[in-house]
């Protein structure tokens, strides 16, 4: 079930949280546990239903043959039922710290296995721009449970979400190009030219660049420090990676880790 996706998935839920707790709360780390146990039990049981549904697809690709839903070493009647549990504890949850942030959870939820698994990734090149907002949920879930509202805030560090997942995940389609044609699965940066896919990164990655420095401006100064050279870094990369696509596998790789120095610093910048 993919811990690393799972556990950024939960800390940009925790950064959320931050954005909008306002230390009026009378219960906020037991709000904070729920949150924690909803997402991590919700994505979770939506990561492994996605397993199972795109079994097919992961059977043609080098890099998924060997996954236990592909080997049926994981009953699919069984995975799914599994991660439909999973997903109603999740969802559950969420609903004891409220109702909004239950349906945040299930919108993500809808979002990923619907929207993008179902819909949209075997037919459109931009399934991740769309499907993408399963991750801004994730983050709004958070941000409903501490203010039971989606505050300004909240909703730019969700839609920065929103702009980052398109970069990092066509960053790593790049490498995957054969495995992705091989399985028929149209993601942008296999089926357009390098330079396309490469310029389309670059303007992802950009516009959430400009989206995080922005942030910065109802942070304030210990958000800005933690940010400024992992911010640097993304550019960086984001435009070597431009001029040389075989840079698309270290941004790949550090994109994840900007983010999670993106939703550190929300934190820090909230607590001191």
């Amino acid at each position: 079930m993919q811990f690393k996706i799972v556990a950024l998935l939960v800390l940009s839920s925790v950064g959320g949280f931050f954005v909008a707790y306002k230390g009026s709360m009378r219960h906020p780390l037991m709000d904070i546990a729920l949150i924690i146990l909803g997402i991590t039990a919700s994505a979770s049981g939506a990561e492994l239903m996605n397993k199972v549904l795109e079994r097919d697809i992961d059977g043609k690709m080098e890099r998924t043959k060997n996954r236990l839903t592909v080997r049926r070493m994981i009953n699919a009647n069984y995975g799914m039922a599994y991660g439909i549990t999973l997903t109603a504890l999740g969802i559950a949850a969420g609903y004891i710290v409220n109702p909004l942030t239950a349906l945040m959870i299930v919108l993500g939820v809808v979002f990923y296995i619907i929207v993008y698994t179902k819909v949209l990734k075997r037919r459109s090149r931009f399934s991740v721009v769309i499907g993408g907002l399963a991750g801004s949920f994730c983050v709004w879930a958070g941000v409903t449970a501490a203010a039971n509202s989606i505050t300004f805030s909240g909703l730019l560090l969700g839609l920065l979400v929103l702009f980052w997942i398109p970069g990092h995940i066509w960053s790593f389609a790049i490498k995957y190009k054969d495995d992705y044609n091989k399985a028929g699965v149209p993601m942008l940066t296999a089926v357009v030219s390098p330079r396309t896919g490469t310029a389309v990164i670059a303007f992802f990655n950009i516009f959430m660049a400009l989206l995080s420095a922005y942030l910065a401006l109802d942070f304030g100064a210990y958000y800005a420090a933690v940010i400024a050279i992992p911010l640097a870094l993304i550019l960086y990369l984001s435009f070597r990676t431009f001029l040389c696509r075989a840079w698309a596998w270290p941004l790949f790789k550090f994109s994840s880790v900007y983010l999670m120095f993106v939703f550190i610093a929300v934190i820090i910048a909230r607590l001191v």
